[in-house]
């Protein structure tokens, strides 16, 4: 049984990504490793800080720490590597008074206060409220 597996992007070893430079450069080993290195136009290695691997970055996904702890965000890796078009100042506006119109269209669960504030609280037997009612 054949089946498609979708998963997401897995960050690689250096020397895994060593090897798969020197098979698309036909044998030969780069003489240093990139900062990061292109696969396709869709997909980009990025070396991590530590200089011991590479996160595999998409543009809407990213094997970074940083992916997994705000998934559906993009990271800064997939903002450096896959810029989005930047939204116009018309467009930005719009979407803020949408949010806005949608905030005050919700309704809203006011607490109300109760007509008498004194029959409500705990007193003592028959209605009594201590030395707050001798005075």
């Amino acid at each position: 049984m054949n089946k498609l597996v979708v998963s997401s992007p897995v960050t690689q070893s250096r020397e895994a990504v060593e090897q798969l430079i020197a098979y698309h450069n036909h044998g030969i080993e780069p003489q240093e490793m990139p900062d990061f290195y292109r696969l396709t136009g869709e997909m980009v290695l990025v070396l991590n800080n530590k200089k011991d691997a590479y996160y595999v970055t998409t543009p809407k996904s990213c094997s970074c720490p940083a992916a997994t702890y705000h998934p559906g965000q993009p990271c800064k890796h997939s903002r450096k590597y896959f810029p989005q078009p930047q939204k116009s100042r018309g467009e930005l506006e719009a979407e803020g008074e949408a949010i806005l119109e949608a905030h005050h269209n919700t309704a809203k669960r006011l607490a109300r206060p109760p007509e008498d504030i004194r029959a409500s609280l705990p007193g003592w037997p028959g209605g009594m409220n201590g030395p707050v009612e001798a005075i």
